[in-house]
């Protein structure tokens, strides 16, 4: 169809360019006529014009007018005397000529050409021949479809055909194109595309081989990549929970040796004051003695004398008594006190290599304390399973013990009639955990704070020394190497305690703490 209408295109263009040649050639030989009828008529009519013979140039008007292509013909001697025949057209297409007679211009001869004179003779002229070229190219157009269609269109198409196929239904295998008998270009072409398919589908199985392999590698390396990062998200968590521990360790080391240090210092005044409080009680003593002999001495010499200085000795020996009576109190005060000084730093918890079973030791030290609870109301809950020991001091637990049991009676329970202390005891893996808890009036934020400082306490004057829950702080952090805390509860006061189970562990755990190993 596309050579159908370029034939036509062509036969188009070539009509126009003949016909134009035609035209021009018409305008052309019109001018020439023109030409012709100026020099052959204009003489005349300007002898006439000079003659004013309006009739002789009436004549030879109607002599020009006999020319078929004319239509207009004006004759003026540009004043008054104008001669004219046929209908004048628009002043463009009307052609001027000069008349001249003698070298004088004497007028103006108008003439005006038929419009389609040139259109109708150039039509004429190139009808056949356009008609001619227009069947010749119509007929080799068809001529030339036929062959284009025959020879390529329906190899071209067949070759389209089977490759839209096998793209709609996926199949990806060589194209089976044989060439045919005219071993043309077409024939080439076929056999290149044929080549360019095969190379095409290698590619393509290459690419497919690739894609797969990398979709391999990615889901490897995004395996690895997840695998890694919750390594490292482990590793981070494992390491800010080593920097906690590390810096509560740091911190509970530092008070530890910050308690330690102030203990050391007053067990070392206590001892230092002892040994003068020791000599003051002895001579209280004999001083006293000395006392009793002068005053049995000063009894017989007094039998001589009169009542009333016998009466008013007395009264001054009873005074004196009554005053050494007093500093022999103070001063046995004193020298307690300086014993529980010095007994801060870590209290007599005796050998700590036997295996005790923590059941039947708190339940022998609850008994020891019966009397103490004989006249109340308060109750001590324990709960131990039977088969829970320790490597441990017996001593070492009934002072810990015995010091929070005595707090909460003292302290806890002051405004309580009837008061709960609950110990419990459990495993935890290679440390012991004991909680003491009671339903007490609690601690203030104060003595939270202060509660294992010595001589801290908040009976200050009533008979507290501040230094129950120091010796049970150094008991349990310096000799058995475990910890104590408090734990926040809505009533009362709880502590937890962990020990290390094994002598050997607690052991370690000093060799560690010295040396600052891991």
């Amino acid at each position: 169809m596309r050579v159908l209408l370029t034939s036509v295109l062509i036969g188009g263009l070539a009509a126009t360019l003949l016909f134009f040649w035609a035209y021009q050639k018409e305008t052309r030989l019109q001018l020439e006529r023109s030409s012709e009828i100026a020099e052959s008529h204009s003489p005349a009519l300007a002898y006439a014009l000079w003659q004013f013979d309006k009739e002789q140039m009436s004549l030879i008007i109607r002599g020009m007018m006999k020319h078929t292509s004319l239509t207009y013909v004006r004759a003026t001697d540009n004043s008054s005397l104008t001669v004219e025949t046929g209908s004048r057209p628009y002043h463009t297409q009307v052609e001027q000529i000069p008349l001249r007679y003698n070298n004088i211009d004497v007028g103006t001869l108008e003439i005006a050409f038929s419009e389609n004179s040139p259109v109708t003779k150039a039509a004429s002229h190139a009808l056949p021949v356009i008609s001619s070229i227009t069947a010749m190219l119509v007929a080799l157009a068809i001529l030339l479809f036929y062959v284009i269609h025959r020879v390529v269109t329906q190899r071209i198409s067949r070759l389209a055909a089977t490759v839209d196929s096998r793209l709609h239904n996926g199949i990806h295998v060589p194209i089976n194109v044989e060439p045919s008998d005219y071993n043309d270009e077409i024939d080439q072409l076929m056999v290149s595309f044929r080549k360019l398919n095969e190379e095409l589908l290698d590619e393509l199985a290459r690419n497919t081989r690739t894609q797969q392999q990398l979709g391999l590698a990615n889901s490897e390396l995004e395996q690895r990549v997840d695998e890694r990062t919750r390594h490292l998200s482990q590793t981070i968590g494992r390491l800010n929970q080593t920097v906690a521990d590390l810096n509560a360790t740091q911190g509970q080391l530092i008070e530890a040796e910050r308690l330690s240090a102030l203990g050391g210092m007053i067990a070392a005044i206590g001892h230092e004051i002892e040994t003068p409080l020791g000599l003051c009680l002895t001579m209280e003593s004999c001083l006293r003695n000395d006392l009793l002999e002068l005053q049995e001495q000063s009894h017989a010499l007094t039998l001589s004398l009169k009542q009333d200085s016998e009466n008013t000795a007395s009264l001054s020996f009873d005074a004196v008594i009554e005053s050494l009576d007093l500093l022999r109190e103070n001063l046995r005060r004193a020298t307690g006190l300086m014993k529980g000084f010095k007994s801060v730093t870590a209290g007599q918890i005796g050998d700590d290599s036997e295996w005790i079973n923590l059941r039947e030791a708190i339940n022998q030290l609850i008994y020891s304390l019966s009397p103490s609870l004989r006249h109340t109301r308060h109750q001590i809950h324990l709960s131990c399973a039977e088969h829970i020991s320790m490597q441990a001091s017996p001593m070492a637990i009934n002072q810990i013990l015995t010091n929070l049991i005595m707090n909460s009676l003292n302290h806890g329970f002051q405004n309580i009639p009837a008061g709960e202390i609950s110990i419990q005891v459990a495993e935890d893996r290679e440390n012991i955990v004991i909680r003491y808890s009671d339903n007490g009036s609690g601690l203030s934020d104060e003595a939270k704070g202060k509660i294992f400082e010595p001589l801290f306490t908040t009976k200050r004057g009533k008979g507290g020394t501040g230094l129950g829950m120091h010796l049970v702080y150094n008991i349990i952090q310096q000799r058995m190497k475990g910890d104590i805390s408090l734990e926040d509860t809505d009533e009362g006061v709880a502590f937890r305690i962990s020990i290390p189970k094994r002598k050997a562990q607690r052991r370690e755990k000093g060799r560690r703490a010295i040396y600052h190993t891991d």
